[in-house]
């Protein structure tokens, strides 16, 4: 029953947003008629390109939309004039500059990116039919941003004002659910469930870390009245980004002590117990103070000269304080979202603290995707100069647009292939109506009712991520063919078949380049996203000052993401056998702390952190050159030179908190290590520690 109501609601949704759609399409489609605009059809097309079931998506992009049709608009009428004479020379600049925007749109990854990347694909669309007409580049220019921002304008007021659908909704249910799963997963981890079970949630928290960033970018374009606690959610959505090593960290720790068969103090189980009891009551910040106090207090009561299993043991209860406080700050901030409940002092300083979190920047494939879509587009524009083809500035047109598009795959062939087989479904369909159906039809409510029986149902397979680029595939080939002019004249079938054959063309060019020089395996592409993550941890080893923890945190789990598809994709052989996807993560975490707490350390103590420190920075430095290796025996001294130290410092939040980062670091980086002895350096391996 549950699954047959969530498909009926689904069905609901795809319905009013392929209805919005096709009266945005209809509405730019009407006014471009109305104010005598050449291509009028273009408006119809941006209005589906620009439709996103979310309302605040669509606002949020249309802005950047805007600004990039406008600066490609710019770049257009500054290029053509002066270099029409030298058609090479051109489609060389133009080329490069698209290559340029889309490096650059690559390594943003927010819906800022759209800026540039129309920037470039704009100005193509505008400066190739135009290099036969230069006298009218201006009009052309200023037609075609008509155009397009009337479909960008039109999509926006209609998904805003007609049943909108708030990014704001989805975004507290992401957060709602995503808190729950977080809640559970602690519960499971402290009452030791399967490793099966907790590692499968885990996996689905970090996976959904991202997309919930990624939403909630939109938010301050949201038609909802979260618009107005942006802040709020902004900092909730932080406090939940350090859970998940927290969580990890602390099954981490509790795996350690199973494995070399320690049982808990009684002392210790008993404040595990009741921080699950504390999680299952829902966690309420008010009942969270004295149970972080007694944790302190029994983790501070470790002996200088403790065995390996108490040091565990006080890196757990230290790991419990942070899960206690940042779990307590989440339900808060939570229930402020939802009820308005009142923050304390500390929290609202919190919201008003913007914290920036960095995604992941692939420079290298950025580069590559550039290159691909510059290529692209000057092969296509040698066959059309050379061929002497009349339309075919709409192959160098249409490889612009779909090198942009897909950039951002792994493997862009199969959706471009997709693109280029659903556009050619939609050309017959587009003839029968050309020559038809089309000659019958003498004014606009008339073409309206024409066009809905085949609009209407592919804009519901547009609502499903799975089918998007099918069905826009389908709409734009469909409407683009069409070809609407401003008095619904109609061309001759020659004409028809030379345009579409030409973006047929582009498309293949594209595909090909694409091909050549800028697809890579899934194996590949992890073990690239493996050395950033490693290199990242190099540099955060050996740096002076600490790194923000939700700075590195979310790189990190931005990371892991991506790996994660893809280390499920590739065949686990090799180096990429058994990867722990938050390992690296959780690395990271400890040596944030690790560079937050050495200030405060004494000389010495501060001395051996540092070498220690530096050794784990060469450790991975070597890894993200290409050299799999594992920890050298000597950074092991080192850590355990370190602990000892750190072991022997005046009871103090620094020294709990570095004695907790220090375990952490032995453990990941020598989990088959003989457990660490007061005595110093260790020679002898043994079972896991």
């Amino acid at each position: 029953m549950n699954k047959l109501l969530t498909a009926l609601r689904f069905e609901r949704s795809a319905l009013l947003f392929s209805f919005n759609s096709f009266a945005a399409a209809m509405l730019a489609l009407y006014v471009g008629f109305s104010i005598g605009l050449p291509r009028p059809y273009w408006a119809m097309m941006t209005a589906y390109i620009v439709s996103h079931p979310l309302a605040g998506a669509v606002r949020s992009k249309a802005i950047f939309r805007l600004c990039g049709t406008l600066v490609g608009t710019t770049v257009a009428l500054l290029l053509v004039p002066p270099l029409v004479d030298s058609p090479v020379l051109l489609c060389l600049v133009i080329a490069l500059w698209i290559g340029a925007c889309l490096f650059v749109s690559l390594l943003d990854r927010t819906p800022r990116s759209y800026v540039l990347m129309l920037a470039g694909y704009t100005a193509a669309i505008i400066a190739f039919p135009s290099v036969n007409t230069p006298d009218q580049i201006f009009d052309v220019a200023v037609a075609r941003f008509e155009e397009i921002s009337i479909g960008i304008v039109c999509a926006t007021v209609v998904h805003s004002l007609i049943f909108p659908r708030p990014v704001g909704g989805p975004l507290v249910a992401r957060l709602t659910s995503w808190l729950s799963s977080a809640d559970q997963w602690a519960l499971d981890v402290l009452h030791e469930r399967s490793a099966t079970e907790t590692d499968r949630e885990r996996r689905q928290l970090a996976a959904a870390e991202t997309e919930i960033h990624l939403l909630s970018k939109h938010l301050p374009f949201d038609t909802s009245n979260l618009r107005e606690i942006t802040n709020v959610v902004h900092a909730l959505h932080t406090r939940t980004l350090v859970l998940i090593p927290i969580i990890d960290g602390l099954n981490d720790r509790l795996s350690a002590l199973r494995a070399d068969g320690h049982a808990l103090s009684p002392e210790v189980a008993d404040l595990i117990e009741q921080v699950a009891t504390w999680i299952a009551g829902g966690a309420d910040r008010n009942g969270a103070e004295p149970l972080i106090a007694e944790l302190r207090s029994v983790a501070a009561a470790t002996p200088h000269d403790a065995d390996w299993a108490t040091l565990l043991s006080a890196s757990l209860l230290t790991r419990l304080v942070d899960l206690v406080d940042t779990l307590g700050d989440s339900h808060t901030l939570l229930d402020h979202v939802r009820r308005n409940k009142p923050l304390s002092a500390e929290l609202a300083e919190l919201v008003d603290t913007k914290e920036h979190r960095p995604l992941h920047r692939d420079y290298g494939m950025a580069l590559l995707s550039a290159g691909a879509a510059s290529i692209a587009v000057l092969l296509s524009c040698a066959l059309w100069i050379m061929s002497g083809w009349r339309d075919g500035a709409a192959a160098a047109m249409i490889a612009a647009v779909v090198c942009c598009f897909f950039a951002t795959m792994d493997d862009p062939k199969p959706t471009i292939a997709s693109f280029g087989i659903f556009n050619l479904v939609a050309l017959p369909i587009a003839a029968v109506f050309q020559f038809t159906v089309m000659p019958q039809v003498n004014d606009f409510p008339m073409l309206v009712l024409v066009l809905a029986p085949i609009l209407l149902p592919m804009g519901v397979y547009m609502a499903a991520p799975r089918t998007l680029v099918p069905a826009m595939a389908m709409i734009t080939g469909f409407c683009n063919a069409l070809a609407l002019q401003e008095t619904l004249s109609h061309q001759d079938f020659a004409d028809f078949l030379n345009v579409n054959m030409a973006l047929f063309v582009g498309v293949f060019i594209a595909l090909w380049v694409t091909g050549f020089m800028r697809t890579i395996s899934v194996d590949t592409s992890a073990r690239r996203l493996l050395r950033h993550n490693w290199r990242d941890l190099a540099h955060h080893a050996r740096a002076g000052a600490s790194a923000e923890p939700v700075a590195l945190a979310g790189r990190l789990l931005d990371r892991l993401t991506l790996l994660t598809p893809k280390l499920a994709a590739v065949s686990q052989s090799g180096e990429l056998r058994g990867v722990d996807v938050l390992h690296d993560l959780r690395i990271g975490m400890n040596l944030v702390t690790l560079q937050k707490a050495s200030p405060d350390f004494d000389t010495t103590t501060r001395d051996l952190t540092e070498r220690a420190l530096n050794g784990v920075g060469e450790h991975f430095s070597t890894r993200s050159n290409g050299r799999i290796v594992d920890a050298p025996p000597g950074l092991l001294a080192d850590i355990d030179h370190a602990l000892h130290a750190i072991t022997e410092l005046p009871p103090s939040t620094a020294k709990l908190a570095g004695l907790s980062a220090m375990v952490g670091l032995r453990g990941n980086l020598f989990p088959k290590a003989v457990a660490y002895q007061a005595a110093g350096l260790l020679s002898m391996k043994g079972p896991s520690a």
